[in-house]
């Protein structure tokens, strides 16, 4: 039995997949997709069957992985300090194109995350700009990303971006990397294309 279309959009935004690549893959537009997906078009049974298909591939894959996360994190993680103004945050943010990043204390523990939502959520409830300009990133930042160790089974992590942008990936407390719904999906093609 196949899915709904609800449950089919809920599955390719888990999985990192856009909606680009998955029109293409399966032969429609990315409006078609789009569409689909807001339940302004009544799918063919094809198109649904290719569209599952595609979207089950990629998770029985993500799922078999026995990759150890060290193996596909990013490295070279965007961070910064919970004593940093939030405008020099929001620098940092925009000069790496990125939405979210771990907050660091003084001895280099992670000790939460600040992004775009924090500092939008402070200005809807009414906090000046001007006002922002003298906070820090302490009074702002959410709680910490999940961590998990570096000889995590990928297969461990996957479940978790279900529920997470990513997952921070710590030794002994310090930070060494993070896994996005990204790193997954880059692994489960070089996976797929191995052979493994």
């Amino acid at each position: 039995m196949l899915p709904t279309v609800k449950e089919i959009s809920k599955m390719r935004k888990s999985l990192g997949i856009r909606q680009r690549e998955l029109a293409s893959v399966c032969g429609v537009s990315q409006s078609y997709i789009a569409r689909l997906e807001k339940g302004d078009i009544n799918p063919t049974y094809e198109n649904i069957r290719k569209i599952y298909n595609y979207l089950q591939s990629h998770s029985k894959k993500a799922d078999q992985m026995d990759i150890e996360v060290s193996k596909i994190m990013t490295t070279n993680v965007v961070t910064c300090q919970a004593t940093d103004s939030i405008l020099t945050t929001l620098d940092i943010l925009k000069k790496y194109g990125i939405s979210q990043m771990p907050v660091l204390n003084s001895e280099m523990r992670v000790v939460g995350t600040i992004g775009e939502g924090e500092v939008n959520e402070f200005l809807m409830k009414g906090i000046s700009p001007d006002a922002l300009k003298k906070m820090t990133v302490s009074k702002i930042m959410s709680p910490a990303l999940p961590q998990l160790p570096p000889n995590t089974p990928i297969s461990a992590i996957y479940p978790i971006l279900r529920f997470s942008n990513a997952v921070l990936i710590t030794d002994k407390l310090e930070l060494k990397g993070i896994i996005t719904k990204a790193d997954i999906l880059k692994a489960v093609e070089t996976y797929a294309e191995s052979g493994i």
